[in-house]
């Protein structure tokens, strides 16, 4: 065999070597686990005696839908008594009259001081109470939100003593009981939602680099015959050196409810367009004096 000839062999045998991992990556079947869009364990951020609980295990609930309550009697019989002294502005009225009838008299005495009729004592006197009714009625202001201020601030705390869904889902576990004390953060309730789920899949670099967010998914769920399509919606912008991999996260719908946690293979199809790396083109002919005879010379 010429040199020539042996060339050409060897840059086709490389070329399909490079095309291989392209094409086996896009039909390799990556096997992973499915697991809950949403696994959420739901405390209260302040302690106290639990005063009811309003779902049960299995339970579908909503977001903002109220899953607990704290004891909060005492709460709100002060809750009761800060909102009537926010309600109340009688003081500040009367700062204002006053306030008024203080400057209705000065009038009147700076007149009788214009005219002499007045000593610079008095005017003076009526100065001075005039001012001090417009600090009273700054203070009687100042105090009143206050007032408000602490019904507000009464009111969210009473907020924090209700435990509402922060997303739709289902009751897994019911974790504490009616009755029970139950500290800062402690357990109450575990809330999870299956319908999508999300499977984290480590894909090898091959094909990760060529993902983003929307491409498709087929997804192999036990028992069933035809894979189920997902799409990509996060890909790591880090990859794990030892294992050369890049975490890919792929949603799928599942309308069924079917368990979170099972056993699953992933396959990521080629995207429409896509071509596998053209091999690289054989080497062309050495130029004249080469150290390579032309083909048919020994």
């Amino acid at each position: 065999m010429t040199h020539r000839g042996f060339a050409v062999i060897l840059a086709l045998a490389l070329g399909a070597l490079l095309a291989r991992p392209w094409a086996a990556g896009a039909a390799e079947a990556i096997k992973a686990i499915t697991a809950p869009s949403e696994d959420l364990t739901l405390s209260f951020t302040r302690a106290g005696r639990l005063a009811k609980v309003l779902v049960r295990q299995g339970q579908k609930v909503r977001a903002g839908e109220l899953l607990a309550q704290l004891d909060d009697s005492v709460e709100q019989k002060q809750l009761a008594l800060l909102k009537a002294r926010a309600d109340n502005t009688a003081a500040i009225r009367a700062a204002q009259l006053k306030c008024q009838r203080a400057k209705a008299v000065l009038d009147k005495v700076q007149n009788a001081y214009t005219s002499k009729a007045a000593p610079q004592r008095e005017l003076e006197d009526a100065q001075f109470e005039a001012a001090m009714a417009e600090i009273d009625v700054a203070s009687a202001q100042l105090e009143h939100e206050q007032d408000v201020g602490k019904y507000e601030q009464t009111r969210l705390d009473l907020d924090r003593m209700r435990l509402a869904s922060p997303a739709d889902g289902e009751i897994e576990r019911v974790i504490a009981k009616a009755g029970e004390s139950v500290n800062t953060l402690a357990p109450v309730l575990r809330l999870v939602n299956v319908d999508p789920l999300w499977i984290d899949t480590p894909v090898p670099l091959d094909i990760g680099r060529r993902l983003a967010a929307g491409c498709k998914a087929l997804v192999q769920l036990p028992g069933q015959a035809a894979p189920a399509e997902g799409k990509v919606i996060h890909v790591s912008r880090v990859a794990d050196p030892a294992s050369e991999t890049l975490e890919v996260r792929v949603e799928l719908p599942n309308p069924s409810t079917r368990l979170a946690g099972e056993h699953v293979t992933v396959t990521f199809p080629e995207p429409a367009g896509q071509a596998a790396p053209t091999p690289a083109p054989p080497p062309a002919d050495k130029a004249a004096g080469s150290k390579y005879p032309p083909a048919g010379n020994k």
